[in-house]
C-alpha cells in the first residue's frame, strides 16, 4: 500500500480499488465452472465477463493472464457492469493487461462513481487528489471522498479525515477529522486508527469529547443512509 507522508504524519490512502467481490474458491472449485463460466461469458452476460476477468486477473482455476482479463473487464464494461469498469480503470491506472492511461482510468471510474458505486467513487476521488487522468483539484477530490465515506468505504473515510486535518478542499477541522478517523477505525481501517492515534495527542480533552461526539452522529447518520 503506497502511503503519503502528511502534516502531523496523518496518512492517506493513495491506491485505487480492485473489485474482487465475487465467488472464488481457488483450486477448491470445480474445473467445470470454467468451461461453464466462460461460455455464459461468450453469450454476453457481464455478469459472467466480469468474473471471468477476476479469475484471470487473479489466476484463480486459470492460468494468470491481465490482457485476458482486461478483455473481459472491457466486455462487461461496455455493457454498463460497475466492478467491470472499475477494475478496467484500474487496469488503465497500473498499465496491466494494456497500456498505461490514466485519463482512461479516469474516463472509466467517472461513469459508475456518477451512478453511485462507491468503490469508482472512492477512486475518482483519488485521481483528483494525486491530479492522474483529471487536473489537480482538491475540491472534486474531497467531494468523491464523502461520497464514498456516506457508502461506508473505510479508505475514503479515511482519506475524508485526512482533508479536514490538512485543509484539503474543505477548511481545517482537526475535530472533524479525528471523528472520521474514528469512524474509520471503527470499520477495521488499520491505517484510520493509526492516524486516530496519532491525531488524538494534538488535541485538548475538550477536543477530544467533541470529535467521540461527532464520530456517533456520524455513525448515526451512516447507518440511517444504508
Amino acid at each position: 500500500m503506497k502511503r503519503a507522508l502528511l502534516p502531523l504524519s496523518l496518512l492517506c490512502f493513495l491506491t485505487a480499488s480492485f473489485v474482487d467481490d465475487v465467488p472464488l474458491n481457488g483450486k477448491e472449485r470445480p474445473t467445470a465452472a470454467i468451461p461453464e463460466l466462460t461460455a455464459r461469458a461468450d453469450a454476453g452476460d457481464p455478469d459472467a465477463q466480469f468474473e471471468l476477468g477476476v479469475r484471470r486477473a487473479k489466476g484463480d482455476g486459470v492460468d494468470e493472464d491481465p490482457e485476458l482479463a482486461t478483455r473481459w473487464y472491457r466486455r462487461a464494461a461496455e455493457q454498463g457492469h460497475a466492478k467491470a469498469q472499475v477494475n478496467l480503470g484500474l487496469s488503465y491506472a497500473n498499465g496491466e493487461g494494456v497500456a498505461q492511461d490514466h485519463v482512461q482510468a479516469a474516463r472509466w471510474y467517472r461513469e459508475p462513481a456518477e451512478a453511485g458505486y462507491p468503490r469508482a467513487q472512492f477512486n475518482l476521488g483519488l485521481c483528483y487528489a494525486l491530479g492522474t487522468g483529471v487536473p489537480k483539484d482538491a475540491d472534486e477530490a474531497f467531494r468523491w471522498y464523502g461520497k464514498a465515506a456516506a457508502q461506508g468505504i473505510a479508505e475514503a473515510q479515511n482519506n475524508l479525515g485526512t482533508c479536514h486535518a490538512n485543509g484539503k478542499g474543505t477548511p481545517r477541522d482537526r475535530v472533524e477529522a479525528l471523528a472520521w478517523y474514528i469512524v474509520a477505525a471503527a470499520n477495521g481501517d488499520s491505517l484510520a486508527a493509526s492516524n486516530k492515534a496519532r491525531l488524538s495527542r494534538s488535541l485538548t480533552p475538550a477536543q477530544l469529547t467533541r470529535a467521540l461526539r461527532r464520530s456517533r452522529t456520524l455513525r448515526e447518520e451512516l447507518a440511517a443512509g444504508e
